[in-house]
């Protein structure tokens, strides 16, 4: 029988203490180095803010990382960032951190236009580089053909390969890394079907129609040639609407991918939900990184996943998810939709703090804490870093424009280059 979600509020008056709780949680773990990674921030907005903040701040807490320089253009923005960290040197101009031989690596947080550059120069000055999805860009944003800026990593041979991650980090999501893993023991994944639905109507409106297939497919396309080993041979994209899109992706070993993309549903969805079946018959479902079943074994195997903290997160939320899974996360889900739809109308500063500091999307672990928690210990081992790297980031790049060409032409199937 389901338990039933109880001595839990799904919304806490006010978000709970988390100084240096869950220090670690998510990743692997090493012996402490001689000294912290010195790190640099580059480009601290609101995604980093989110997403990586509490990440840096477990592992400043467990003496693997010091945050020795914040590099934003705003002094407020570094006064404010302050309030939450203990000292650090605040820099605006990027090119004078990547100069100080105190710092040993840096995490790029820019805006997807600036990222290759800055990841290029940083390698280029001996630093260890952690930079964000999805790295390359077109040339009308870039303002640099995408192609050549490339052969520029290609140039710096094993350095470019061994000292750079890409924030691809699906890679890490400890329910895909299970399903990677058994999949392996059985032939590997043939069919994979992929569901992608969110409300980026809403949090998106900044960006330019069809932005959610250029912003955010890179990780699915990335995911696919993952979970099978192999390279797309060819690929079909329909899209009847803005942010609405279906790709078709044959892979070079036979295997097929499709990947359901929308942004025009609402927060109360699940946004991500997975379907895949091996080579030997055991098939796999994954909703939203909490929970995952698995097909076919001697035994029933459902596995459920810790949720992921959010910087400024209520922990009342997360111990609900984690006493009591998907049944819990979707109730979760139902009271932030409700309450985002009363801003609207009844706009609180003090709730809508509250609510963007406690996004269900943002509560699943999809594997950020355990991609830069891995690129912080490989700094320390000074080992190749083992993730996501700028070729995989360039093929999915490679990809998007194959699914371009795809679409301008209603979904005709585009052969891909080997």
């Amino acid at each position: 029988m389901t338990a039933k979600l109880k001595n839990h509020s799904p919304i806490a008056t006010q978000p709970a203490a988390f100084a240096t709780l869950w220090a670690g949680f998510g990743g692997p773990s090493v012996a402490a180095a001689s000294r912290p990674t010195r790190v640099a921030v580059i480009g601290w907005g609101n995604f980093f803010n989110h997403i990586h903040e509490q990440t840096v701040r477990d592992l400043a807490a467990a003496g693997r990382l010091h945050l020795h320089t914040v590099c934003v253009r705003s002094a407020d923005t570094a006064r404010e960032i302050g309030e939450r960290f203990p000292p650090f040197r605040h820099e605006p101009d990027y090119r004078a951190v990547l100069a100080d031989p105190n710092i040993d690596a840096v995490l790029i947080g820019t805006p997807h236009n600036v990222q290759a550059q800055i990841a290029l120069d940083a390698l280029k000055a001996g630093k260890y580089v952690y930079v964000e999805k999805p790295m390359f860009a077109d040339e009308a944003d870039t303002g640099r053909p995408t192609e050549r800026l490339y052969n520029e990593f290609v140039a710096l041979g094993d350095i470019a390969r061994d000292r750079l991650a890409v924030g691809l980090n699906k890679r890490f999501a400890p329910a895909y890394l299970d399903i990677k893993a058994i999949a392996d023991q059985h032939s590997g994944l043939k069919h994979i079907h992929m569901s992608i639905v969110d409300d980026a109507w809403r949090w998106g409106a900044k960006y330019p129609p069809g932005f959610l297939l250029w912003l955010d497919v890179c990780h699915w396309f990335d995911l696919a040639r993952w979970f099978t080993g192999s390279e797309v041979a060819r690929i079909s994209c329909l899209s009847p609407r803005h942010e609405d899109s279906l790709a078709m992706l044959h892979m070079r070993d036979g295997a097929v991918v499709t990947i359901f993309l929308s942004g025009n549903a609402t927060m109360d969805l699940p946004k991500e939900e997975l379907f895949a079946l091996s080579g030997q018959r055991v098939s796999f479902r994954a909703t939203d990184y909490i929970e995952l079943e698995v097909f076919g074994g001697a035994q029933p195997d459902r596995r459920r996943y810790a949720a992921n903290l959010q910087s400024g997160g209520d922990l009342e939320l997360l111990r609900a998810i984690n006493d009591y899974g998907l049944e819990a996360f979707r109730r979760i889900r139902r009271v932030q939709f409700e309450l985002f739809n009363k801003l609207a109308t009844a706009p609180d500063a003090a709730q809508e703090k509250y609510l963007k500091r406690n996004i269900p999307n943002f509560m699943r672990d999809q594997g950020w804490r355990g991609c830069v928690t891995n690129f912080i210990n490989a700094v320390a081992e000074r080992r190749a870093i083992g993730a996501a790297t700028y070729h995989d980031a360039y093929i999915a790049y490679r990809l998007l424009e194959s699914a371009r060409k795809s679409f301008s032409s209603n979904g005709t199937f585009v052969e891909v280059p080997a």
